[in-house]
């Protein structure tokens, strides 16, 4: 199949490798020219554009940063990109409404439009263990399995299109949730001088652990946060687009601001481009 992967970030260069690993003709565009270029001694072409990423495929895989970065990517010429014939699969996380909105302008131009986020990072993709959510139609979930095949075991089709992107803020928010508490308490832990390990043992058998947690774990004692598989830039979007539908939809949301204001602060202090634990850094400060 014909394949553009339009973005070729932390996730979207191992997305790429995956396509061509599988058999697939894929053609590469990223903004950062370096990024795409990188893919092509594996077999990937190299597209000066989105749109002619697109062009040059059946269809087109989006995993590009957020919802500007998306129509900033696509739609910055004056021309409307060709979508006739072609399908997007937005897969990167962005709010319900940007979904939405790229789903009537591909159809408005004759393409098919579906989203598929996905939940893990890049051993997931590695290993073709992503969750895929999908937002499509029943028919469009049947056409795409075997595709997105590629990243997941089991690609799960949630419903109509705004839903799954809907979902994978709601996952998102409480990744952020789960990092901030699990690093004041490896904090207080710390102070105390109870080792990590008797900590980490008891968490284990709580209905609190998530494995992230351990995951996690060596990157806090060490405190190195160099080798992001999702940067606190990143997971700070995803807070800020959780708190406005959550704002919109009249819930109350003093917990997710706090988390907010420390993911917040770490991107201040220029920890944005580091992993998302990194905001141990701002929870547990080293005086």
């Amino acid at each position: 199949m014909k394949v553009a992967v339009i973005g070729a970030g932390l996730m979207g260069a191992p997305m790429a490798q995956r396509l061509l690993g599988a058999g697939h003709e894929v053609t590469v565009y990223a903004r950062n020219r370096a990024r795409a270029e990188a893919l092509a001694p594996r077999g990937a072409r190299v597209a000066p554009s989105g749109p002619a990423a697109l062009a040059a495929a059946d269809v087109a895989i989006l995993m590009l940063r957020d919802g500007p970065a998306t129509r900033a990517t696509m739609f910055a010429g004056e021309a409307p990109p060709d979508f006739q014939g072609r399908t997007i699969i937005q897969m990167g996380t962005i709010a319900p409404a940007e979904s939405l909105e790229l789903h009537r302008r591909v159809t408005a131009g004759g393409g098919d439009y579906l989203e598929a986020p996905v939940q893990g990072s890049i051993p997931q993709v590695e290993s073709g263990t992503l969750l895929v959510l999908v937002g499509s139609t029943t028919e469009q979930f049947e056409q795409w399995s075997g595709l997105l095949h590629v990243f997941s075991p089991r690609p799960r089709h949630v419903g109509p299109v705004g839903q799954a992107a809907l979902l994978k803020l709601c996952l998102n928010q409480m990744m952020a949730s789960l990092m901030a508490s699990f690093a004041l308490s490896f904090g207080q832990v710390g102070r105390a001088n109870i080792a990590p390990a008797e900590f980490m043992a008891i968490l284990r058998e709580t209905a609190m652990y998530a494995p992230a947690f351990d995951r996690k774990l060596d990157g806090l004692v060490a405190r190195s946060f160099s080798a992001p598989h999702f940067t606190t830039r990143a997971l700070l979007k995803d807070i800020d687009l959780m708190l406005a539908e959550a704002g919109a939809a009249g819930q109350r949301t003093a917990a997710l601001e706090g988390v907010r204001e420390v993911f917040a602060l770490a991107v201040e202090k220029g920890l944005g481009g580091l992993d998302y634990s990194a905001v141990y850094e701002i929870v547990d400060a080293q005086v």
